[in-house]
C-alpha cells in the first residue's frame, strides 16, 4: 500500500486519535497557562506557591502504568468512555472553587489522572494498531489537532475571561471535551483493540496471535525494563522534559515575567502554538524518511537556545517571540516522537504499556521542575537561573537519542 493510500484507508481512526487526544491533556497543557494570572491575581497566591502545582504530575505515576496496561488488555473504546465522562466534571470542579490551594491541587490531579484516559497514550494505539508506513505523519496529524485548536482558542479564552471570567470560561472547555469525546469514540471503527486478530495485509506485522495479548504483565515489564532502549529513551527524555511547567501551568507568568502584557503573552503563546504545528509536521515527515535517532536529536535539542534567551536579558518582544517559537519546535516534535520512538522500538502487544512507563517520566520531569521553578522564584524571584538550567539539561539529554539503534530492521522488544 502507497503511503498517501495507508493514509486513506486508515481515515477513521486517524480522525477518531486526532479528535480524542487534541481535545485532552495535550490542549490543556496551552489552556491553562491562560487561567494562571487570573487565578494568581484573584485568590492572592505567591507565584512560587502556584509553581509547586507541578508536583501534582507525581500523581500520574501511580496510574499510568495501570491505564497503558488496561489499553493493551481491554482497547482503546473502554477506556476513552470512561475519561470522556469524568474530564467535564473536573472542569465543573475548576469552575466552582473558592480559592483554596488545595482544593485547586486536587482537581488539578484528578484532571491530570483521568484526562490520560482520554491523552494520546490511549488514542495513539489506534495508529500503532492500522499505521506502518506513514506512522510519523499519521501522529504529526493526531499531535497537530491541540496546537491548532490553541491558535484560537488560547487568545479567545483570554479575551473571554477578561470579559465574563474564569469561571464560565472553564464550564465552557468542559463542555468542549465532553462533545469532541463523544464524537471520538462513535468514529472508533468496530473490530479493532485487544484481542482482535487484523485481516492479512494490514499494516501491523508485529501483532500477535490473540492468545498472547494476555500474556502475564511481569513478563512483559521484565522484557521492558531489561532493554537498553527503554533506559536510553527514559534518561533523555527525563532531561529533555524538565522544562515542561514552563510551556505548560507557567508559560503566562513566565512571560509576562519578561515585563510585557497579559495579552502580549497570550499572543506570544499563540506563536508557540504555531511553532509546534511546524515542529509536528517537520518531524513527522522526517521519522518516515530518515534515521529515527538523528531526526530525534536534532528535533529535541532546539529549545535548549529559546530557554537560554528566555534566561537572558535580552528582553524585547521579538526575542521573546523567537525564543517561543524555538521551544514549541521542540514541544510539537516531542509528542510525535514519544509515541513514534515506542512503535518503532517495541512490538504491538506491549505498545501502550511501555508508552505508560515513557509517559511516566515526562510527568516525573515536570514535576521535578515544578519544583526547581518554585525554589528559583523563592530565592531570586526569577525564572532565569531555572532557564539557564534546563537549556544545559536539554542539550545534554538530546545526545543520548544518537544511541538508539539505526537500522530499520533491528528487532523490536518484546
Amino acid at each position: 500500500m502507497s503511503y498517501i493510500g495507508e493514509l486513506r484507508r486508515n481515515a477513521r481512526p486517524l480522525a477518531a486519535a486526532s479528535i480524542g487526544a487534541g481535545t485532552s491533556l495535550p490542549l490543556f497543557a496551552y489552556t491553562n497557562s491562560v487561567f494562571a494570572p487570573h487565578l494568581v491575581a484573584e485568590f492572592g497566591w505567591s507565584r512560587s506557591q502556584f509553581a509547586l502545582i507541578g508536583l501534582t504530575m507525581l500523581s500520574t505515576l501511580l496510574v499510568l502504568p495501570f491505564i497503558g496496561r488496561f489499553t493493551d488488555k481491554f482497547g482503546v473504546r473502554r477506556i476513552a468512555i470512561l475519561g470522556t465522562i469524568l474530564v467535564p466534571l473536573c472542569f465543573v470542579g475548576y469552575a466552582f472553587q473558592t480559592g483554596a490551594f488545595a482544593f485547586f491541587a486536587t482537581v488539578s490531579t484528578l484532571v491530570l489522572a483521568v484526562g490520560s484516559l482520554t491523552s494520546p497514550l490511549v488514542y495513539t494505539r489506534l495508529i500503532a494498531e492500522n499505521f506502518e508506513r506513514a506512522t510519523g505523519l499519521a501522529l504529526t496529524i493526531v499531535n497537530c489537532v491541540p496546537a491548532v485548536l490553541a491558535i484560537l482558542l488560547v487568545p479567545a479564552t483570554n479575551w473571554f475571561i477578561e470579559h465574563y471570567g474564569w469561571r464560565p470560561a472553564y464550564l465552557g472547555l468542559g463542555l468542549l471535551t465532553l462533545i469532541a469525546g463523544i464524537v471520538a469514540i462513535a468514529l472508533i471503527p468496530a473490530g479493532s483493540g485487544a484481542g482482535h486478530e487484523p485481516e492479512p495485509g494490514a499494516n501491523v506485522p508485529d501483532y500477535p496471535a490473540t492468545a498472547e495479548v494476555h500474556r502475564p504483565a511481569r513478563e512483559d515489564y521484565r522484557a521492558i525494563l531489561t532493554s537498553g532502549v527503554f533506559w536510553i529513551v527514559f534518561l533523555g527524555m527525563f532531561l529533555c522534559l524538565l522544562q515542561t511547567p514552563l510551556h505548560a501551568s507557567q508559560m503566562n507568568l513566565m512571560l509576562v515575567d519578561q515585563r510585557i502584557s497579559a495579552q502580549t503573552a497570550a499572543n506570544i503563546v499563540t506563536l508557540y502554538a504555531a511553532g509546534t504545528v511546524v515542529g509536528r509536521i517537520a518531524c513527522g515527515l522526517a521519522l518516515d524518511r530518515f534515521a529515527t535517532p538523528i531526526v530525534t536529536t536534532l528535533s529535541m535539542v532546539l529549545p535548549s537556545l529559546g530557554f537560554f534567551l528566555l534566561g537572558s536579558d535580552l528582553d524585547t518582544v521579538a526575542v521573546i517571540s523567537f525564543a517561543m517559537f524555538l521551544v514549541g519546535l521542540s514541544v510539537g516534535a516531542e509528542s510525535d516522537l514519544i509515541s513514534y520512538l515506542v512503535a518503532r522500538y517495541f512490538k504491538l502487544r506491549i505498545y501502550n504499556s511501555t508508552l505508560g512507563l515513557v509517559y511516566c517520566v515526562s510527568f516525573l520531569a515536570s514535576a521535578l521542575g515544578a519544583l526547581g521553578i518554585s525554589r528559583s522564584l523563592a530565592l531570586f524571584d526569577s525564572f532565569s537561573p531555572y532557564l539557564y538550567f534546563v537549556a544545559a539539561s536539554i542539550a545534554v539529554g538530546s545526545l543520548l537519542f544518537l544511541l538508539l539503534p539505526w537500522s530499520k530492521t533491528h528487532e523490536k522488544v518484546g
